[in-house]
């Protein structure tokens, strides 16, 4: 599954409207911002990740050995 920001900013712009009833527009506002920077912090920490694969064994042209290490975009 993808990493799609636009989708975690509404999903945060929703837990925070679920817990403010009849925000006015500058709430609005403040709450899309929030959402907005919550979310590419979010984005950065889990994108930061070092992800090592696990070594290969065997392959059909002969064994193969290492690891591989990658960055999650």
């Amino acid at each position: 599954m993808p990493l799609v920001k636009s989708t975690l900013v509404t999903a945060l712009e929703a837990v925070f409207n679920a817990n403010v009833s009849d925000p006015t527009t500058e709430q609005t506002a403040q709450i899309n911002a929030m959402a907005n920077s919550l979310a590419n912090a979010i984005d950065a920490y889990i994108k930061s990740a070092t992800v090592t694969s696990v070594p290969v064994l065997t392959c059909p042209s002969g064994a193969v050995t290492g690891t591989i290490t990658n960055t999650i975009s």
